[in-house]
């Protein structure tokens, strides 16, 4: 019985491995893909205490945030690890924030990725 419930399955259903990553590989954003990222950050009217970062993802396929970092005007550096990273899918923005006191900052960073297929530049679902 198990043999025939094998022969009635496609040739494509047997190859499917839901842990298989498919040859995909988490890159950083190349210089030319963050050209096309556009972040700003600030604070809300009513909020002097939580930055809020914007970023509009002006790629074709999804990125993915996984961390920022804001350089005080006292030299410190604060950080946040986003767990979940956070995704922004392609022609789209999303917002993350993080505790900072508005007038503290010096520079920001968010450190971002897409995945790739092995030998592609191109940012695709994974």
């Amino acid at each position: 019985m198990p043999f025939i419930f094998l022969m009635c399955l496609s040739l494509p259903a047997l190859a499917w491995n839901p842990f298989s990553n498919g040859g995909l590989v988490d890159v950083p954003l190349s210089k030319t893909e963050l050209q096309k990222i556009k972040l700003n950050a600030g604070w809300a009217k009513d909020d002097t205490q939580t930055l809020i970062f914007e970023l509009n993802n002006g790629l074709k396929g999804p990125i993915q945030c996984a961390a920022a970092n804001v350089e005080l005007t006292d030299g410190r550096t604060v950080g946040k690890v986003f767990v979940p990273k956070f995704a922004i899918p392609g022609n789209a923005t999303r917002n993350a924030s993080m505790p900072v006191v508005k007038g503290t900052m010096k520079s920001y960073a968010l450190t971002c990725s897409c995945f790739k297929v092995k030998g592609q530049d191109e940012c695709v679902k994974p």
